[in-house]
Parts: structure tokens; C-alpha cells; sequence
């Protein structure tokens, strides 16, 4: 580039860095970045234009979402000059978009809106507009918004038309079209078919005119979706817009499309009753999805990927199990769990993504490992919706809003001993058990003893028969059965699961993570234990954290970290020194952002779970977390367990004792008391736990399962 006067070549710089991206060529962003860097020491004013096109390659070189959005708030907490500050409200959207937090996108593009509305900027507009009613619609088809915004979107699409018409300009014809495939996906998704196939005729011939074959297939896929959902006499039309979609996608390389696609004639196929070239389709999907790991490529930025990859999996899962092919089914079921953990976890760090990426294990290794004397129950649901759809009050017939591709609400048994395998449909809905709010989640839905009977009945008793004479039990829940305390549910004659005579219960995130731990070996800590207690301050103080702490160490001839002392550095330093590391203070579980649940160490002081995944690196053979809510986690679409329970059981914990609700203190003070007692006589750890509940339990002031079934036992080995 020539040589130029400074305050030309910053924009010239700028302006180069754009023309690059848009050209993928990324190497050469980085140049133009490089030199953008050296010319913001001479002038202050591209510092923050530095930091901004800095955050626009981590975004679309690393994929590292959830570090751009930390730099696009960085350049807006410095008050930018306004052509960046829109700029960077825009970007903040994309990510936040990308990462599937919908609101905080719509919040961020509103922001930009009301900015570009004050400079009279009337094309920024439009691609606001735009934006946020592709989000507002994503939101929705991923169950986070109500039907309702489907029509504030339209209004938006509708705005950005007026504009456009009324500034024509051939330049602009490419967001012209954009909008209109838009307006025809929010028109699909209400039901006005006619409307979505004008919109979609409309973009179809904006992308002829400007030789956009690549538009011409995403508007073939559109058409199809449209034919599909108007009824089996338009099947034939749906097919062969589908099939032209997928020939045309295929062309580009474009894996997140083609992903689109083929899940779109895979489903049409299933519908058809053509299930074996319906499965092929979902195979060559899976296949995809598994190369197009969560922030690994481009195309996983793409909006509603994540509702894609949980529909497919579900649907073929089901299909599979409607061909017979059982073995096969669960396979996929741990597949689906993996994918699911990945993506949640790469939108905070591609780093521990990667890390953690590991090949999933089969029904195969699952029997190989279980032990004679056990047995497991690995759950699997279909259809969650986190938001619960109202009639569309437009449609005078008060149809209710469908949306395309979205399975069953199914809740699936898999049961499996040494040498068997037997499939159940729960004959429950995920939908009716989900909370609509995570507070006191599990004593106020689940602790009622004609809930805890109908519980037994649905999940347990169809495949009881497979565990009566079993010791141990292994659990795998999955969506909102995390919130179920299995260990309470009422059989017919009035017993719980957890018996004075067995099984002993152990919960696992996964079959894979229950595998997983069998590498580790023994552990190589040379202390016993490491005791961390805090009672808190203020209204919440706690009376008997920091003496449970005191005792445990005591019992076990450990070392305890009390009082209001700053602990994390230590516990990072020293936990990996300990066998056992156990600790008891409040827990703060955080429903919108699991992975920041944190831990009360002292004033000012806490550990999340992101930490502990960063940080620890553990050689204990237990982790007991005696705090409020520490093995809570939020379940969403799609969503794997994620929180404290798997941050400590990657950190190197072979065994975690977590729990579901706000625990008594006095009943686990007894409890904890007892459950050491049981380990240091050298029993163990799930027939410790179990011990020690039901001592609790045959105490008469402590005999509701509110005392005595909150902790439950989650491991990463089977032993």
C-alpha cells in the first residue's frame, strides 16, 4: 500500500481490513492490523478502531465469541467516536447472536439503532432492522421468545423495505434480498404460506439478477421448507426445492448449509415414511456436525446452529429406535451429550473445547465396563421448550405456532446391564417437568410425596425389573431430570430408591464421563484431606460451615481453611496435594450462565466453575461440595450437564458429592459427619453416602427427604 498522510491512511488501513474479510483473506487482516497498530502510537483516535478490527478477526478467525464480545465491551466502555460506537454495538449483536444469547443481541442492536436513528444513517438502520428480527426469530425457533416477537420482527423487515424502496440504489439490491428472505422465514414461521413464497420469489430473483447462485440455494431450501409445512400435496415441490438446495450448497463448501439441508430432506423423508434414505440423510448430517466442532469453523457462527445440531440428533435418535436399531441409538445419545457439553463450553473458551474433546464411548464399552453387580439407566428428551408458546391472536382459527423440524417431547429410557439393553418411552413429556424458574427448584416441584410416587411409576418402574438384584446403580439424567432427586421417588410399596438395602445410586453427566475416568488410575496425593469452610456474613450467614470443615478435617487428620482468610490461591496451590478435598459455604448457582456458578470463599471472594476448569488440576478421589446448590445446572434445548459438577470431575475429581437444594445445615452436619466416619473405616464412597442418608433418615426429626436427599454422588469411573 503507498504511503500516505496519517489521518488518510488510518481509514485507508480501515477500509483495507474490510475489503480483506470480506474476501476471507485473513492473513492479510492481520497485516493491516499489524500496521494499524504501529499508526494508533502516533494517533490516539485508532487506538479503539485497533481494538474493535482486533475483535472482528477473534471472532472470525479464532471464533473465540465469548473473548470478542470481552473486546467489543471494552471499546465501548472508552466512549468511541459514534461511527465506531455503532460499529461495535453491532458487533457485540453478531456475538452475542453467535453464542445463542438472544436477548443481550436484540439488546445490543436496539442500542446501535437508536445511534444510527441520531446520525440519520437510514442503511445502518436497515441493518439493524434486519438483525434484530433474525434474532428475534432465532430466539424463537431455539424456544427462548414467545410467537409474539415473530410479529415485531416482521415490523422491523417491513421498515427496512420502506427505506430501501424509497432510496433505490443497485448497490443495495443484495440487502434488499436479504431482508426479503427474512420477512419469508418470519412468514413461514407464522403460517402464511403465500406471503413466505412471494418473499421468497423475491430474493430468489434479486440473486438471479446479481448471479448469486449461492442465495439462489439458500432460497431453494426456504421454498422447500414452505412446500414441506403447507401439506403431503406439496411434498413433491418440497423435494425437488430441497434437492436443488442441496446440489447447489454442495458446490461451496459451505458445511453449515449443507447440514441445513440435508436435515431438512432427511425430515421430509421420515415424514414420507422413506426412513431409510431419511436415516442416510441424518447420518451424512452427523457426520458433518461432528467436523464442524463449536467455534472450529465459520460456519458453527451461523444463528440457530446449536437448535439445528440438538433437532438432528433427536430426530435421528428416534427414528433409529423406530427401525430397531437400538444399539446404534445410544451410541448417538452419548454423541449428542458430548456435542451438546462442547458447544456450551466454547462459547466461554475454545481453549478448554479442544481440551476436552475426546472420542465418545459405545453401548459396546458401556457393557465391557459395567461390573455384574450393576446396572444403567441413561435418560434421553426430546422437545424441551424453555418458553411456553400462547395462540397467535392474529389467526382467528387460534392455531398454535409449529416450529419446523422441532421433534417430540419424548422422555427415553435406556436401561443396560452386562448383557442387555431394553429402550422405554417414559410416557412423559421433558416439558412437564421443567421449572419455569430456578429458585428452590427441586423442594417445591419434586419433595411431595404423590410426585415423588407418580415419578417412580414413569421413570424407574419400567426397567426396575433389570436392577432389584443389582448393588450398584449408575444414573444418567438428562435435561430437566438433573432437577429429579432420583433417590427420594417412591416405589409402590412406599420405599424409596435409596434403600436401607441398596442399590447404592451414583449419577454420572454421561456414559462417555462415567468411562472416562478409567486411565486416571489411583490417585498420586500424598495428604488426606483439605477442609475449606466459610460461614458467610450478613442476613445469609451460615451457623456450621466452618465447624463441618473443622470436623471433617479432624475425622480424616486433614488440614482446613477457615474463617474470612482469602482461600482460592491456596486451594489452587494445595488441592492437588490432597486425597480428599471437601467444602462447605454458600453456593450461588447462576441459571443464565452456568459456568460462572460460584462458590463463597470468603468476603469478596468466590470460585466459579469456569475457574475451577481453568485452574485446578486435581488428584483427588473426592470432592464433596456441602454448599447450596452446587450441583445444579441450567437444562436448556440440546443442553449437557454443565456447573460445578463437571468442572471438578475434568479437573481430576474421580468422585463428587454435590447438591440438588438448599441442604439444612444441622442434617448435614450429621450427615457429613457420618459419611466420613464411613470412608475413614475404608467403605466406599457411594456406600458411604448411601449409609449415612439413610442414618439421617432413620433419625425421626430428619426423616423427610428434604434433610436427607439432596446430596447425591456423581463419578467419572466404574469401579
Amino acid at each position: 500500500m503507498p504511503s500516505m498522510p496519517n489521518e488518510l491512511e488510518g481509514q485507508a488501513l480501515i477500509d483495507s481490513f474490510f475489503a480483506a474479510l470480506k474476501l476471507r483473506d485473513l492473513d492479510q487482516c492481520e497485516t493491516v492490523l499489524t500496521r494499524l497498530q504501529a499508526l494508533s502510537r502516533e494517533q490516539a483516535r485508532y487506538r479503539p478502531w485497533r481494538i474493535y478490527l482486533s475483535g472482528i478477526l477473534v471472532s472470525e478467525r479464532d471464533h473465540d465469541w465469548a473473548q470478542a464480545e470481552r473486546i467489543f465491551n471494552s471499546v465501548l466502555q472508552a466512549d468511541p467516536e459514534p461511527a465506531l460506537h455503532g460499529r461495535a454495538l453491532m458487533a457485540l449483536g453478531n456475538v452475542c447472536k453467535y453464542q445463542g444469547r438472544w436477548q443481550k443481541a436484540v439488546r445490543a442492536y436496539e442500542d446501535a439503532l437508536a445511534l444510527f436513528e441520531q446520525l440519520k444513517r437510514p442503511i445502518d438502520q436497515v441493518k439493524a432492522w434486519k438483525q434484530i428480527a433474525i434474532a428475534y426469530r432465532r430466539g424463537y425457533t431455539c424456544g427462548d421468545f414467545p410467537p409474539e416477537v415473530l410479529e415485531q420482527a416482521v415490523a422491523h423487515c417491513r421498515m427496512a423495505l420502506d427505506v430501501l424502496e424509497s432510496t433505490p440504489d443497485p448497490a443495495l439490491d443484495w440487502l434488499a434480498g436479504s431482508v426479503w428472505n427474512t420477512l419469508g422465514l418470519l412468514h413461514r414461521d407464522l403460517g402464511d404460506w403465500d406471503e413466505a413464497i412471494a418473499c421468497y420469489q423475491r430474493d430468489l430473483s434479486i440473486c438471479r439478477a446479481l448471479d448469486d447462485r449461492f442465495g439462489m440455494g439458500l432460497s431453494y431450501g426456504n421454498l422447500g421448507e414452505v412446500y414441506h409445512r403447507r401439506g403431503q400435496e406439496s411434498w413433491s415441490k418440497a423435494l425437488r426445492s430441497y434437492q436443488n438446495a442441496l446440489t447447489i450448497i454442495r458446490k461451496f463448501d459451505d458445511c453449515y448449509e449443507e447440514v441445513e439441508a440435508l436435515a431438512n430432506l432427511g425430515f421430509l423423508y421420515q415424514e414420507m415414511d422413506r426412513h431409510e434414505e431419511a436415516l442416510d440423510c441424518y447420518e451424512r448430517a452427523l457426520d458433518l456436525i461432528e467436523r464442524l466442532r463449536a467455534g472450529l469453523s465459520s460456519e458453527t457462527g451461523r444463528a440457530g446452529f446449536f437448535a439445528t445440531v440438538s433437532e438432528t440428533y433427536a430426530h435421528a435418535i428416534l427414528l433409529g429406535l423406530k427401525m430397531g436399531r437400538v444399539r446404534w441409538a445410544f451410541d448417538l445419545v452419548e454423541r449428542a451429550r458430548a456435542r451438546a457439553f462442547l458447544d456450551i463450553l466454547a462459547a466461554r473458551s475454545l481453549e478448554l473445547a479442544r481440551r476436552m474433546e475426546a472420542p465418545t464411548r459405545s453401548l459396546d464399552d458401556v457393557q465391557a465396563a459395567l461390573p455384574a453387580d450393576g446396572a444403567l439407566i441413561e435418560y434421553f428428551t426430546t422437545g424441551l421448550i424453555e418458553s411456553v408458546d400462547r395462540s397467535n391472536a392474529r389467526h382467528t382459527n387460534t392455531r398454535r405456532l409449529e416450529r419446523h423440524r422441532f421433534p417430540p417431547s419424548k422422555t427415553l429410557i435406556f436401561a443396560v446391564t452386562r448383557d442387555r439393553i431394553e429402550v422405554h418411552d417414559a410416557q412423559i413429556s421433558p416439558n412437564d417437568l421443567r421449572p419455569h424458574w430456578l429458585d428452590n427448584v427441586v423442594e417445591r416441584h419434586f419433595l411431595a410425596p404423590r410426585i415423588r410416587r407418580a415419578l417412580y411409576d414413569k421413570l424407574v418402574e419400567p426397567v426396575a425389573h433389570l436392577f432389584r438384584d443389582k448393588r450398584k446403580l449408575y444414573l444418567v439424567p438428562h435435561g430437566p431430570l438433573h432437577y429429579v432427586p432420583f433417590q427420594a421417588l417412591l416405589a409402590s410399596d412406599g420405599q424409596s430408591l435409596l434403600g436401607d438395602e441398596g442399590p447404592q445410586l451414583i449419577y454420572a453427566p454421561s456414559a462417555t464421563v462415567l468411562l472416562s475416568g478409567d486411565s486416571r488410575g489411583a490417585s498420586s496425593a500424598r495428604g488426606s484431606c483439605l477442609a475449606v469452610g466459610y460461614n458467610g456474613d450478613g442476613e445469609a450467614q451460615l451457623r456450621f460451615a466452618e465447624e463441618e470443615a473443622r470436623r471433617v478435617a479432624r475425622q480424616t487428620g486433614g488440614e482446613a481453611l477457615l474463617g474470612q482468610s482469602p482461600k482460592k490461591e491456596a486451594i489452587f496451590n494445595q488441592a492437588a496435594h490432597y486425597r480428599l478435598l471437601h467444602i462447605s459455604c454458600h453456593g450461588e448457582f447462576s441459571p443464565a450462565e452456568p459456568l460462572s456458578s460460584s462458590l463463597q470463599l470468603a468476603p469478596d471472594e468466590t470460585l466459579t466453575a469456569m475457574e475451577v476448569l481453568h485452574n485446578l488440576d486435581l488428584q483427588s478421589n473426592l470432592v464433596t461440595l456441602s454448599a447450596c446448590e452446587s450441583g445444579l445446572s441450567r437444562v436448556r434445548r440440546g443442553d449437557e450437564l454443565i456447573g460445578f459438577m463437571r468442572a471438578f470431575l475434568y479437573a481430576g475429581a474421580s468422585a463428587l458429592v454435590a447438591t440438588l437444594w438448599r441442604a439444612d445445615e444441622r442434617s448435614t452436619l450429621i450427615l457429613m459427619e457420618r459419611f466420613y466416619r464411613e470412608i475413614q473405616a475404608g467403605v466406599e464412597f457411594a456406600e458411604a453416602l448411601r449409609r449415612a442418608q439413610c442414618y439421617v433418615r432413620n433419625l425421626t426429626r430428619f426423616s423427610d427427604p428434604y434433610y436427607w436427599a439432596p446430596f447425591i454422588l456423581i463419578e467419572s469411573s466404574i469401579s
